[in-house]
């Protein structure tokens, strides 16, 4: 599974239309693409975003690319921003977990850091759960 990480930052001043933007590109996401993994997180104190995104194959990374919502969140975001979004490839190399992938995730934590927290701590061999694993 490949990874695309994507950074940018948004003019101070237009910080609440640009998390307006993301929110309903994040929505857009999950309605019509129930396998891709999109997580947005941003710095705190800053107005610098990331994103994580995964995609279940070329074709689908590629429909992503071509949508509608995306092209409209384009539209919306690119003047928003201090210069232009930057895009880094990924591939998966070792993690501290076996099988540790982000594909086990609970699809809602994409949606709030919350849940993805939560969903952090269920994953099989998290210390941090409540419940041991056997």
């Amino acid at each position: 599974m490949n990874y695309t990480i994507s950074n940018f930052t948004v003019k101070q001043e237009h910080l609440k239309p640009a998390k307006r933007a993301l929110a309903q590109l994040v929505a857009a996401v999950r309605d019509n693409e129930p396998k891709t993994l999109y997580l947005v997180f941003r710095e705190e104190g800053s107005p610098a975003f990331f994103t994580l995104m995964s995609f279940e194959n070329e074709a689908a990374e590629r429909r992503h690319a071509q949508s509608s919502y995306v092209a409209q969140f384009a539209k919306k975001l690119l003047p928003l921003c201090d210069g232009k979004p930057r895009f880094t490839e990924l591939a998966y190399f070792a993690g501290s977990k076996k099988q540790w992938l982000l594909s086990q995730l609970n699809p809602i934590a994409s949606t709030h850091p919350r849940r993805l927290n939560a969903a952090l701590r269920r994953l099989p061999g998290n210390r941090r759960t409540s419940t041991p694993v056997r």
